[in-house]
């Protein structure tokens, strides 16, 4: 690997994969972690929301899974990307009969990481209107209440 650009404070550089012409992105993420940072190692363009949900439920690999999800939290908290109501949607569209015990325990792992059954508002309040901030609050609690749904199933 060449690094090719580095960001001021080494938080973040670009690299390119001599042998493939591939170029991969290193960065920390502070996400969901309080003592310090994860370090990520994700390939170019950078995956989409929908991208990263389906490595969470479905990467072979525990430390794919592990990253991102911690995508997914640092675009939301960097971006404002929301992807919330799209991660419980694809959790309900699995059969709870054919889930195996490993299944189980990453979709437990997964509404952990990210925080999913708790109806708290993760969003900006700062500048908005009272219907704006019902309106993000009502958001959390019903991602919450289905990701509640979902553990009660498992």
């Amino acid at each position: 690997m060449q690094l090719m650009e580095e960001a001021a404070g080494g938080w973040a550089a670009v690299y390119k994969d001599t042998a493939s012409g591939r170029f991969w992105m290193k960065c920390y993420t502070t996400a969901g972690e309080q003592q310090g940072a994860y370090e990520l190692l994700i390939k170019l363009p950078l995956p989409k929301t929908n991208e990263l949900i389906s490595a969470a439920l479905e990467s072979p690999h525990e430390d794919e899974v592990v990253a991102a999800i911690m995508r997914l939290l640092e675009e939301e908290a960097l971006e404002k990307k929301d992807f919330r109501h799209l991660l419980v949607a694809r959790l309900q569209e699995l059969d709870p009969q054919s889930i195996t015990a490993a299944q189980t325990q990453r979709i437990r792992k997964i509404i952990t990481l990210t925080s999913l059954a708790d109806p708290t508002n993760k969003r900006e309040v700062k500048g908005k209107s009272l219907n704006q901030l019902k309106a993000d609050a009502a958001y959390f609690e019903a991602v919450s209440k289905n990701a509640l749904k979902l553990l009660d199933k498992l």
